[in-house]
């Protein structure tokens, strides 16, 4: 649209413009990320993933408190929570009380200060209560961008995937007292990730101490600086300030003025249009103009894009280090940040008109995701590289960059000024960004995406009981990646840590992975309990299991999460004796669908085989170093063991005591991604003596708008029955029907359990609901977002009638009287 809607000539002229996050100083709501030693240190804040910044935008959207659209969202955290360019300027020992030695200085800064300018927003910012203080300074280094180059001790190895140990160093906690000691530089220099500061002797390319901040920097001591704003995906790294500028620009697009952007300067190029569009600027051309104005005024004709980078850890990301020092204006992850917040931000328009109540968190999930993408299989981060060939006109890319390119020169401060030659500048930098995005950023596409990720979501409640003899370094990237694997979030997995020395809870049940990560940290880790005790804690956390299925029997819970009981061991061979067995008996007995699971450190398949169901796959040895590498392939059996435990459908009634009747008909709601299959596991303690009427149905119940259609497979020996499963020898052994709008798919439980003489002996009921892949979607199938974590997923209903309440926990006769008690029952019946 041509014209400047008043709103945001108003917001430029008074609120933006005065925006805290767009002044010289680090914004008051921020200043305590560098003042508080705790949280100076990145150790202590969550990785920096694209499942923590969905999860903390998650909460900031659950706040009863804010109740915004998704392009308000978008605006509000640019606002509150970003500012570019945040360096540490030492002060040569000098300490002062009243200095805090960070500001605004490096480049990215002046670009940050016009983009407030031009995505406005009418609340400002969020209020500081919004998060916790480490959730708002982690998502403020997730949003903001700059270059620390100062010299850290490990540029001998930082070519390669260390566990960054000048990084990794445990802090002795301080009160808030003690946080003026901050200021002095050779106190931070022990809390700042013991990197040295600069000294500008040092610097033989310095143009001396009047010379720039931004060169000084740049021209430190480190090969390898390290770059904030960055998150990890499996679709390479991307610079999220920029994602969600491009979100925010384009869901509710505007033609800028020049002379708005540059009020009270010259404009001293005249060759260029008069306005721009601000999903350019908030996104590929502010980066390029960034280029062309440091490289060009440096000298140089050929404008440089693109410098590769790597985290400190595979499963502990914290710290993203870049290649080299210099042309560090266009990083890769500010590339794909550009592109993805380009085509998330005019792809929104269309996504809103399907589903108006959209939510951020939502379309990130959607984007970022192996199948589906946003409302179109085409719209997903594996298939960037097509579409930013669809999504951006070149000729629109270089004239928007040559407008902003001026405008940004009339406020960054620079080494020299530029008299001539800009459009040449601005050719070459597109030319590059292109030559480059095409040959150099082989990032993982959607065909390998999908043949190497599984078509089903977990959903399981993971208790991990830690023997805290593992050195931090190495169990937190295995526990890491397991939260991650199993999506630890309020549509997907919780977790729960527990002592493997009393059975105590050590961080209670938490569906956050940032939420997690806070709470275990290097320093909680050597506060926990030491040594194993199976006897002592066998016996603590099944209380603790037994109290859930009493709290859950009282809210009527009939299905969800499954259970998995994992001990991560580390101490040697285990103490496994006839009261260790019992406890692990009454366990397996009295909540029998809690999956028990061992990881151990050393071979102990034979010693502890008679404590677990599945002696092959439910003692695990793991091979975890402190260098952190090779986790996922240590752990996939581990992961494999937790994808076999299907999630629970139960009696409600049965609770803790299994003394209940027959449930009756209940029923509870489920969803499903399109080409996504959800697995289910039904226990022979709810139907191990006879009920005619026994069974489990699927339908779509009263779900509202069916788009697509299910199909439902079921099998008493296939653990994860499936459609057309090539993996399965016995294909009869899995039936399949499909659900469409007003039918059911009913599985009969009669007489399932007859020809097995006790509970353990008889097979559960294994079924799945899978639904079939659609390539777009025109309408929101499911907006509750308490069920269904996209607004175009199947939503179904299981309903359970008939199921009874058996167990054989109080005594190991109990099962030889069921089998006596269901004769009786059937030779009644007969009479």
């Amino acid at each position: 649209m041509p014209w400047v809607p008043a709103l945001l000539l108003v917001a430029i002229a008074t609120g933006a413009h005065a925006q805290s996050t767009g002044q010289t100083s680090v914004a008051p709501d921020l200043r305590e990320c560098y003042t508080n030693p705790w949280l100076l240190n990145r150790n202590n804040l969550p990785p920096t993933t694209i499942q923590t910044l969905i999860d903390i935008i998650r909460q900031i959207e659950d706040n009863p408190n804010v109740n915004v659209d998704m392009r308000t969202m978008a605006a509000l955290l640019l606002h509150t929570y970003r500012q570019d360019g945040i360096e540490y300027h030492s002060r040569d020992g000098v300490a002062s009380a009243n200095v805090l030695p960070f500001s605004p200085t490096f480049h990215s800064f002046h670009r940050h200060r016009l983009l407030l300018r031009m995505i406005p927003s009418n609340l400002q910012a969020l209020p500081n209560n919004t998060l916790s203080a480490p959730l708002k300074c982690a998502l403020h280094h997730m949003l903001s961008t700059t270059v620390d180059a100062r010299l850290r001790g490990d540029e001998s190895s930082c070519g390669q995937l260390s566990q960054y140990r000048a990084l990794r160093t445990s802090r002795s906690v301080r009160s808030v007292k003690d946080d003026v000691e901050l200021l002095d530089v050779s106190k931070l220099r022990g809390r700042n990730g013991q990197m040295r500061q600069y000294n500008p002797n040092d610097d033989v390319e310095s143009t001396g101490s009047f010379g720039p901040k931004r060169a000084r920097q740049l021209m430190g001591d480190s090969a390898c600086p390290i770059l904030t704003g960055v998150v990890k995906t499996k679709w390479g790294d991307v610079s999220v300030g920029n994602l969600i500028a491009g979100i925010a620009a384009g869901t509710e697009s505007q033609q800028v003025p020049i002379t708005e952007l540059i009020r009270g300067s010259t404009l001293n190029y005249q060759n260029v249009q008069t306005t721009l569009t601000s999903i350019f600027p908030a996104t590929l051309s502010g980066d390029l103009a960034e280029a062309v104005l440091i490289q060009g005024t440096r000298g140089s004709q050929i404008i440089s894009v693109g410098t590769a980078g790597h985290w400190n850890s595979t499963q502990a990301q914290r710290f993203f280090m870049l290649s080299e020092r210099s042309n560090v204006e266009m990083t890769d992850p500010e590339i794909r940040g550009g592109i993805d917040g380009f085509v998330l931000g005019n792809s929104s328009a269309e996504g809103l008109r399907i589903y108006s109540s959209l939510r951020l968190s939502q379309l990130l999930d959607m984007y970022f995701a192996p199948r589906n993408g946003f409302f179109n299989t085409n719209l997903r981060a594996c298939n960037r590289r097509n579409l930013s060939l669809t999504h951006i006109n070149n000729d629109a890319l270089a004239s928007e960059t040559r407008a902003f390119t001026a405008a940004l020169d009339s406020i960054m401060p620079l080494e020299g000024t530029l008299t001539g030659g800009l459009e040449g500048l601005v050719q070459s930098a597109i030319t590059n960004y292109q030559t480059y995005t095409s040959n150099t950023m082989n990032d993982l596409n959607c065909i390998i995406t999908e043949a190497t990720s599984p078509d089903f979501r977990l959903r399981t409640n993971l208790y991990i009981v830690l023997d805290s003899s593992w050195p931090y370094n190495t169990i937190y990237p295995a526990i890491s990646y397991l939260l991650e694997a199993i999506e630890v979030n309020k549509y997907g997995s919780s977790v729960t840590l527990l002592s493997a020395a009393d059975g105590r809870v050590l961080i209670n049940q938490t569906l956050s992975q940032s939420e997690f990560h806070l709470l275990y940290n290097a320093t909680t880790h050597q506060s926990f309990p030491t040594g194993v005790n199976l006897e002592t804690s066998l016996p603590n956390i099944r209380q603790l299991l037994l109290d859930t299925l009493r709290n859950e029997s009282s809210s009527n819970f009939v299905g969800g999460n499954s259970s998995v009981l994992l001990y991560l061991l580390n101490s040697g061979t285990i103490q496994n004796n006839n009261n260790v067995w019992e406890q692990a008996r009454l366990l397996r007995e009295g909540v029998p669908d809690t999956r028990l699971v061992f990881g151990t450190s050393s071979n102990q398949v034979e010693n502890l085989s008679n404590l677990v169901r599945d002696p092959q796959n439910d003692v695990i040895t793991l091979t975890l170093t402190s260098t952190g590498t090779q986790v996922d392939t240590t752990m996939s059996q581990v992961l494999s063991t937790i994808q076999m435990t299907g999630r629970r459908v139960v009696n409600p009634l049965c609770g803790a005591n299994f003394a209940a009747g027959s449930s009756g008909v209940r029923q509870f709601d489920d969803s499903v991604e399109a080409g996504f299959i959800n697995f289910y596991r039904v226990s022979p303690n709810y139907f191990y003596l006879n009920n005619d009427n026994a069974r489990v149905r699927v339908s779509f119940g009263t779900a509202g708008v069916v788009q697509g259609s299910l199909t439902v497979c079921h099998s008493r020996s296939v653990i994860l029955p499936r459609q057309n499963s090539t993996l399965e020898p016995d294909a009869s052994a899995i039936t399949c029907q499909n659900v469409v709008t007003a039918t059911n798919v009913d599985m009969s439980l009669q007489n399932a359990c007859n020809g097995f003489s006790t509970i353990g002996a008889c097979p559960p009921l294994y079924f799945s609901v899978q639904a079939n892949a659609v390539g777009e979607t025109t309408t929101a199938t499911c907006t509750d977002v308490n069920v269904c974590r996209f607004p175009n997923s199947i939503r179904y209903q299981i309903e359970v009638d008939g199921l009874g309440c058996f167990s054989n926990a109080t005594n190991l006769l109990s099962s030889v009287f069921f089998v006596l008690f269901g004769l009786i029952l059937n030779i009644v019946r007969s009479l």
